[in-house]
């Protein structure tokens, strides 16, 4: 019970505290914490199925003496307890949802994936005690009609078995979102639309193309540009901005970084990579990039004959 009620109150603070506004420390705003609480309850539920089967296997050894006159009313009690509790869940948490759509769309869609991560990882809980309800009622019957007590950890092994299973998903996905990983469908958006810039004209190369997922349904960017000289620099900002809004989905932001390449002479081949790099050099001194989100609309990308400098 203690270790339930952690969990709900770990998904309770999680959920309000995604809620709390963005600031200067954290600029994208708290709601990757309701995946952090998603992630903590799965590997908990992992835990706690893990010490189900070594306390159920030591009872298949060690058989204990058990009575079971109490234990039926018991354990039904508690069944239709966590069944009333799944109910007013299901029922709280579809009002939330469809509320959440009706008011604020935009905001629901880019929250979603982390709100029913956790979400998911606190029905999970509710299950794993139902689950524990259900499966001491059928013991309890067993042990009562053929008088083997073997039938106590045997269930508590396939309830374990259930819930590993049950979590795993939860698990890979929230870390999959914890870890930054792009989905396929956005990693080729991305390379097809890099490909496309590489062919405006005037664009010489792409030294670094990095993007990765704000939550799941939302995707921030950057890319560093290398122009040939007398090329103008806001008509390919603006071309580039133009296209990744236009052909990857979910685009949230992007920051484009354009830069003669007459200043800088490239020694590597171009990269590119789908993650924040963490240490920049503090020595190199880059031209300021023009940071663009979807708040403000993308000014039309010029035909390619207009991106050279008029005498």
């Amino acid at each position: 019970m203690f270790f339930d009620c952690l969990a709900l109150g770990i998904g309770l603070f999680a959920s309000v505290m995604s809620k709390w506004p963005s600031n200067q420390k954290y600029s994208y705003g708290y709601n990757r914490i309701e995946t952090v609480a998603a992630f903590f309850n799965g590997i908990f539920l992992v835990l706690i199925s893990g010490s189900i089967v070594i306390e159920a296997i030591q009872r298949l050894v060690h058989p204990p003496e058990m009575s079971t006159d109490r234990l039926l009313l018991v354990s039904f009690v508690g069944l239709i307890v966590n069944l009333v509790g799944i109910f007013a869940f299901n029922h709280g948490h579809a009002h939330g949802h469809s509320h959440g759509h009706s008011h604020g769309h935009s905001h629901d869609h880019d929250h979603h994936h982390g709100h029913s991560a956790n979400m998911q990882g606190v029905f999970l809980h509710i299950m794993a005690d139902t689950l524990g309800s259900a499966g001491v009622i059928v013991s309890t019957l067993l042990i009562q009609w053929f008088g083997w007590t073997g039938f106590d950890p045997i269930a508590s092994l396939f309830i374990a078995v259930l819930i590993v299973m049950s979590v795993i998903p939860l698990i890979r996905q929230s870390a999959s979102v914890l870890m930054l990983q792009l989905e396929d469908t956005t990693v080729n958006q991305v390379e097809g639309t890099l490909d496309q810039v590489k062919q405006l004209e005037g664009v010489e190369s792409v030294d670094v193309c990095r993007f990765w997922p704000n939550e799941a349904e939302s995707v921030v960017g950057s890319i560093h540009v290398f122009v040939r000289e007398g090329t103008l620099s806001q008509d390919i900002r603006r071309a580039v901005t133009e296209l990744f809004m236009r052909h990857v989905d979910g685009l949230k932001e992007i920051c484009v970084q354009v830069e003669s390449s007459q200043s800088t002479r490239l020694t590597k081949q171009p990269t590119m990579d789908y993650y924040p790099q963490q240490n920049h050099s503090r020595s190199t001194v880059l031209p300021q990039p023009t940071f663009v989100s979807t708040s403000t609309q993308a000014s039309p990308a010029l035909p390619p004959k207009s991106l050279k400098k008029k005498d």
